[in-house]
């Protein structure tokens, strides 16, 4: 996802006049993914071909990302990845449904203008689709970068005292629970 959203910076940013070229605008985008070193600046990129410069930026990420996975360990590195993942799909799949929905509602309005409405809702649920996975990988590719994993200790569960009832004596479920609490027995160690 990274090399593909590296290779659409550059191609955005190094138009067919290789004159025109915004460096500093790619450098700002790039930046936002992850941090750059200084020497990866506008000079630099100025002396390289726009494929050279997604394959030095392509490599860089690659080496960023290996390091990071070292950092934090292997294991807590795919935990991240399925976090920022499910995090990222999560929110745009919700948004995703509802434009469907409301694409699905003017189904109606498309008839009336003599457009099939099949034909409508599949071509624009599809650019939808589309939309979707872009945005997916845009969001994993912006975040994967700045975030990490911290453990915790878990807080100690608390231990429920239980209380032993005298053999052959049996607790009603209405009186008060023998360990205590003050609570009737059936919503206390009656459960």
């Amino acid at each position: 996802m990274v090399r593909e959203e590296i290779e659409k910076l550059v191609a955005a940013s190094c138009s067919h006049a290789y004159q025109e070229t915004d460096f500093a605008g790619l450098i700002e985008e790039l930046s936002d993914i992850m941090p750059l070193p200084p020497d990866i600046n506008p000079q630099a990129l100025k002396q390289l071909k726009p494929d050279e410069i997604a394959e030095k930026l392509t490599q860089y990420s690659e080496q960023l990302y290996e390091q990071r996975e070292q950092e934090i360990g292997s294991n807590d590195m795919r935990i991240v990845e399925r976090l920022v993942m499910l995090r990222a799909i999560d929110g745009l799949w919700k948004d995703h449904l509802t434009a469907m929905d409301h694409l699905r509602q003017q189904a109606g309005l498309y008839a009336a203008r003599q457009i099939d409405p099949i034909v409508a809702y599949k071509k624009e649920g599809h650019a939808f689709y589309e939309s979707l996975v872009a945005g997916i990988q845009h969001n994993v590719v912006y975040t994967i970068y700045k975030v990490s994993i911290q453990k915790r200790e878990a807080p100690a569960q608390k231990q429920s005292q239980r209380v032993a009832v005298p053999a052959g004596k049996k607790v009603g479920r209405n009186e008060p629970c023998p360990c205590g609490s003050g609570k009737k027995y059936k919503h206390c160690c009656g459960r």
